[in-house]
């Protein structure tokens, strides 16, 4: 670290520089090191003003804007965990302020509004009748969120999702309110084994499926996750014909089983079939989390992202022409830069995989 040095001593060191004298001479003739004469003479640092502080925030600004697209319910209080698990030493107040200052908005989602559930008080605890199963059952798809299911459940048996709620315990309407899945606030918690048990009985699964598929009842909580929609073949396979909107792990950009580049939410999901390398990318990528964590893992690929100039243009430049050709016109022209990101994924999870070992 640079000595910070009185105001006249540093302006006579400067002065001096100017008028021709060396540095290494100022600074024996001074006393001061050569590090301490140079940051002065050459202008890194004015006298009388303290060095600027190093920002321990501005190498992870990219990662939170990543996360905060990615998982538009991201509190605060997760993304500080997950920075934490980076590295990062801040309260929560410093990173509230670091935000601010990078400009970057926290919990985005436009269709939350916590403020309006202020009037809501605890669901009545007593346990009401046990509703009975609907003619029709439907099991949920993992990640998918809470509305998505009570409206696919609603839709098989012809009814509407308002009438769902009527023969469900208050919990679901209060929470249906909230929209935010992931986040389980306290009055609510002591209820949610025997709303899942309620919503099984009635959609026909066992209560521990609705508990692990469904992130509103706690599935998988603390892991980080992408909003995104399910692969739309597995859907099929399902017999679900309408987009199902799921939580993602966060790293998997890829249904492996059907090559499928799974997009953001508002985003068409495309075919990488003709690219086999950005499957086995893919599959090397979920090995890594054997030598580091999710959020390490997300950090190096924003990173390591490839640029088309870089010495793998041709292998990038082949695979944009396979995927442009090998899915709908409509597709291609309305998302390019998740196109972008697909046709460079393995030279960057290469990238990631050489610094992880």
């Amino acid at each position: 670290m640079t000595r910070m040095l009185p105001r006249d001593r540093a302006e006579l060191i400067v002065a001096e520089y100017a008028a021709g004298k060396p540095v290494r001479l100022i600074a024996e003739t001074y006393g001061h090191s050569i590090t301490t004469v140079r940051t002065y003479a050459h202008g890194r640092r004015i006298p009388g003003e303290p060095a600027a502080k190093a920002d321990d925030f501005a190498p992870f600004a990219g990662y939170c804007r990543q996360r905060l697209a990615d998982d538009p319910h991201l509190r605060t209080p997760a993304l500080l965990a997950e920075l934490s698990r980076l590295g990062l030493r801040s309260s929560r107040a410093t990173l509230y302020r670091a935000l601010e200052r990078y400009a970057i908005q926290t919990h985005p989602c436009p269709s939350c509004h916590p403020a309006s559930m202020s009037g809501y008080s605890p669901p009545d605890p007593a346990r009401g009748p046990q509703p009975s199963p609907l003619p029709v059952p439907a099991a949920p798809v993992a990640g998918e969120t809470l509305a998505s299911f009570t409206g696919r459940l609603a839709a098989v048996n012809r009814t509407t999702p308002e009438a769902l709620l009527d023969i469900l315990p208050p919990w679901f309407r209060i929470k249906a309110r909230w929209h935010d899945d992931r986040w389980q606030p306290g009055h609510l918690m002591p209820g949610a084994d025997d709303a899942a048990a309620r919503l099984a009985v009635i959609s026909g699964s066992a209560a521990a499926a609705i508990k692990n598929a469904l992130p509103a009842f706690g599935a998988k909580r603390g892991q980080p996750v992408r909003a995104a929609t399910t692969c739309r073949l597995c859907a099929a396979a399902r017999r679900i014909s309408q987009p199902v909107p799921v939580h993602l792990p966060a790293h998997h950009q890829v249904c492996i089983r059907h090559g499928i580049w799974l997009s953001g939410p508002g985003m068409p999901q495309f075919s990488i079939s003709g690219c086999p390398d950005i499957l086995a990318a893919e599959c090397q990528a979920r090995r890594l989390l054997r030598h580091c964590t999710i959020e390490q893992l997300i950090y190096a690929k924003l990173q390591a992202v490839q640029q088309p100039g870089s010495p793998a243009q041709l292998a990038w430049k082949q695979r944009m022409r396979t995927l442009i050709t090998s899915n709908p016109r409509t597709v291609i022209e309305s998302c390019p830069q998740e196109l972008f990101t697909a046709a460079g994924y393995p030279e960057t999870v290469s990238t990631v995989a050489a610094a992880a070992h």
